[in-house]
């Protein structure tokens, strides 16, 4: 996985891009999406894990936007 982390990455959410971000005490690797009033982390296996809302006032720190990934099957 490359993730970038330079400022721009961290600062300016493209939608529905993956981003690595922590939310509490909690690390991520998830879609964002801009909703109307908020913003929501969503997953590629949504059946198992619903999109859900970046709670107001939570620490959340966004550490990098993935630029690309591989995995081994």
């Amino acid at each position: 996985m490359l993730i970038d982390v330079s400022p721009d990455a961290r600062s300016h959410v493209i939608d529905n891009k993956i981003y690595a971000f922590t939310l509490g005490n909690e690390a991520f690797l998830k879609r964002l999406r801009r909703e109307p009033g908020q913003l929501m982390m969503v997953s590629d296996n949504a059946q198992l894990y619903p999109a859900r809302p970046i709670p107001a006032g939570e620490h959340f720190r966004i550490v990098g936007r993935v630029r690309w990934g591989a995995r081994e099957l």
